[in-house]
Parts: structure tokens; C-alpha cells; sequence
């Protein structure tokens, strides 16, 4: 029988309470799995990052030798940037909540406090890709 870290019997080398480890093995287990999904996400939005950046690399090289930039392709670029990046933040969070990070430790490396971070993607759920806008 594997023993759960944390058991009380983990150096006897048998568990007297075996329900309990195993409902704790359980809960790991989900919690890595449910991690993976989160984690694909990040990896498609990271890749989509890139193409963003390169593409953005060509406009502004484009731009300089033509001497005459497109009105309005910079800022559409640069909020096509800030709204994946938040997509990217919101994923990392549900990523790390679902791999068994607490509200500190998240909050922390977001500059806000445990509070703070747990009512601001407390409620957020994995959608991506994103639905497609209506006009």
C-alpha cells in the first residue's frame, strides 16, 4: 500500500488509516489532471503571443523602410497584446488553483493580496478559445 506524504504512519510503512490516504491520493491525482488542460491553454496562448510579436516585428520593420506607417495598426496590435496577455494571466491562475497553489502564493506574485486575487479569479472558469465576437 503506497502511503500518503503527511500520514501519520508514513515511517511505520503501513497505514492504519487507510481511507483517509487514499481519498488524499485521489484528490492529487485530480488535481494534476485538471492542471493539464489549463496548461495546454497557456501553451496555445503563448504560441499565440509569439505570432503576434513577429507579426508586430514586420510592421514596424515594414514601417521603417517605407518611411509611412498604417493609421491605427499599432494600437490595434498593441490591444490584440493586452487582451491575450490577460487571457494568459487568467489561465496561469486556474492552472496554478487547479495544481493546489493557495490565494497567497498567486496573489503574491501578482502584486495583490490573497483577498484581492480571490475575488478577482476567484469565479474565472477556462474558455479558450475565446467565443467569437458578434458585431
Amino acid at each position: 500500500m503506497r502511503l500518503v506524504r503527511g500520514c501519520p504512519a508514513e515511517r511505520a510503512g503501513y497505514c492504519p488509516c487507510p481511507r483517509p490516504c487514499r481519498q488524499a491520493a485521489y484528490r492529487a491525482r485530480r488535481r494534476a489532471e485538471a492542471a493539464i488542460r489549463a496548461r495546454v491553454v497557456l501553451l496555445q496562448i503563448s504560441q499565440e503571443l509569439q505570432a503576434h510579436a513577429l507579426a508586430l516585428d514586420e510592421l514596424i520593420a515594414g514601417a521603417l523602410h517605407a518611411q509611412q506607417g498604417l493609421p491605427g495598426a499599432h494600437r490595434t496590435t498593441a490591444a490584440d497584446f493586452q487582451q491575450l496577455t490577460r487571457e494568459l494571466v487568467r489561465c496561469a491562475v486556474i492552472a496554478d488553483r487547479e495544481a493546489g497553489a493557495t490565494w497567497a502564493t498567486i496573489g503574491e506574485a501578482l502584486g495583490l493580496s490573497a483577498d484581492a486575487a480571490r475575488a478577482r479569479y476567484g469565479q474565472v472558469r477556462l474558455l479558450w478559445p475565446p467565443p467569437p465576437k458578434t458585431a
